[in-house]
């Protein structure tokens, strides 16, 4: 199944958003949030989230300053 990562295409072997987000590469969790088709989904939900094809997922990193 493929789904679109921060506008990259991505082949997943597991349905679940945290499997998603491991595939991207993602290793730093703190300060992040995760949008599926534009939904900002709780990060308590990433392991039982499930993923379709074609999903929009979109990771979002706070930054500090001003």
């Amino acid at each position: 199944m493929e789904v679109i990562i921060n506008q990259q295409t991505f082949s997943l072997q597991s349905n679940s958003l945290s499997g998603a987000l491991k595939t991207y590469g993602l290793t730093q969790t703190t300060g992040i949030a995760v949008a599926v088709n534009d939904t900002v989904i709780p990060k308590t939900a990433w392991e039982v989230f499930q993923v379709k094809a074609n999903d929009q997922i979109t990771i979002i990193t706070a930054a500090q300053g001003g």
